[in-house]
């Protein structure tokens, strides 16, 4: 009885710690957002008969890889990407003249740094996690405008991000299907601070360059998959 209780308890040691030693690595396949929506909307004016009419879509998917190496049990270091896209259409017509406008945007981003997690606690199919990140990126993309009032006017806006970084903490759990693989979330608290730059160039005129700085605060929530491979170091 005595030794079969052992075996027991050494299994769920396994279970628990042979994905956090000295010498494993750490691939976190992580999913941070898919969204899509569609919205209509009718604006009507006290001085005036003419209705508005738009017509909106929006679609946007972030990714964020990552991955480290186990240099003490349960302290991984490493680093991970943040891939996002977005595109956005949005048409706007009226009841009472052959007016239209039409604005779609195209934009992706990319981020790069490193990264440290720790793992604390928990028990055989558990584990609680701290993780701190700090990324460099940069995003761009095109913003182009149809205008129409029986003859059309376009305008082509262009957009760069520049000396774009942000940093974050976050607190999460991984749920392990077995000492390899394991399904986590985690919530966090984000600081971002960068500068982007806005090209309008207009058919009908010059145009002109606008830039933006920007710092803001946001609370990232991340739902992925991870994959732990074992290092060769005896495990009892």
């Amino acid at each position: 009885m005595k030794k079969t209780l052992f075996i027991l308890l050494a299994g769920c040691t396994l279970a628990v710690n042979a994905q956090t030693f000295r010498g494993d690595w750490l691939i976190d396949c992580c999913f941070g957002g898919l969204k899509y929506s569609g919205s209509d909307s009718r604006t009507s004016f006290s001085n005036s008969p003419v209705v508005e009419n738009n017509d909106r879509n929006s679609f946007s998917i972030r990714f964020n890889p990552g991955g480290g190496y186990f240099v003490r049990d349960n302290l991984a270091i490493g680093g991970g990407i943040n891939f996002g896209y977005s595109n956005r259409k949005n048409e706007t017509t009226n009841t009472t003249s052959t007016y239209t406008r039409t604005t779609e945007s195209t934009m992706p981003s990319f981020y790069i740094g490193p990264m440290a997690r720790y793992y604390f606690g928990g028990s055989d199919k558990c584990r609680p996690f701290t993780q701190f990140d700090f990324q460099l990126g940069m995003s761009g993309g095109k913003e182009k405008e149809e205008t129409s009032f029986g003859a059309g006017i376009n305008g082509e806006t262009t957009t760069t991000s520049k000396n774009s970084w942000k940093t974050g903490l976050s607190v999460g759990y991984e749920y392990l299907f077995t000492p390899n693989v394991g399904i986590y979330g985690s919530l966090g608290f984000n600081y971002e601070k960068g500068k982007t730059t806005y090209e309008y160039r207009p058919d009908n005129n010059p145009g002109f360059d606008e830039t933006n700085e920007y710092s803001r605060f946001y609370i990232p929530v991340n739902v992925g998959l991870q994959v732990h491979i074992l290092g060769d170091r005896p495990r009892f």
